[in-house]
């Protein structure tokens, strides 16, 4: 889905975003051909929950390996390729890019911009905005949900809050040299800071989460 950036090296490109998180059933087929390790949560998910315990790496490689695969059958050109979304784009595609400096680091940003969350305003959160904590009471799901269960955001985006975090390109600080930004919350989550749209997460690229996930962005050459 078609995400408007602004500012940053992409800043008026043409880039999309997977329209929701890359599930079990689409992880699985990169994992078996790969034979790339890939433990399971201990909670049972379908073909159609977002993948978990998807580390950094993991989904840095899988989009070369999707890169690869869609060079091959002729559906992307040379100088395309999927990739995980930086952290200002991700911070566009969640509505909050025009209020952010795009060449700050994601922990100068990390919840600088209070009261705004992926569903509005309003806190706690209704009803069915997202998958979230159970302590919050506001779905009916005890660990992932099927991508897709929640209304899209404007941009037609699902799961831009709750569900599973999702990695991005980044590195946390620019001062280091391996902590790597993750986004928008998750099952597990029900503070009230970790729910901003402005949210900063991180974690070491090799470790796995059973909360967290990852979607891809095309770039469109020329666009």
């Amino acid at each position: 889905m078609p995400v408007p950036v602004t500012g940053g090296p992409t800043g008026g490109k043409r880039v999309l975003f997977g329209m929701w998180d890359v599930r079990v059933r689409d992880y699985r087929e990169f994992a078996e051909e790969t034979k790339r390790a890939w433990p399971k949560p201990n909670f049972e998910q379908t073909d159609v929950h977002p993948a978990v315990n998807v580390s950094w790496l993991d989904a840095k490689a899988f989009c070369e390996w999707l890169t690869r695969k869609e060079r091959a059958a002729g559906k992307l050109g040379a100088d395309e390729e999927y990739r995980l979304p930086s952290d200002h784009e991700w911070s566009c595609a969640v509505g909050i890019g025009d209020r952010e400096d795009a060449k700050a680091s994601p922990a100068d940003k990390n919840t600088e911009i209070a009261d705004v969350f992926p569903w509005g305003k309003r806190w706690p959160p209704p009803n069915d905005v997202g998958n979230y904590d159970s302590k919050l009471k506001v779905d009916d799901y005890e660990f992932t949900s099927p991508v897709g269960s929640f209304a899209a955001n404007k941009y037609g985006l699902y799961d831009m809050g709750g569900n599973v975090w999702q990695w991005c390109g980044d590195l946390k600080n620019s001062s280091d040299t391996w902590l790597r930004v993750r986004r928008g919350g998750g099952w597990a989550n029900n503070r009230e800071a970790g729910l901003l749209s402005s949210c900063r997460g991180d974690g070491r690229p090799p470790d796995r989460y059973d909360d967290v996930g990852f979607r891809c962005v095309l770039v469109i050459s020329g666009g």
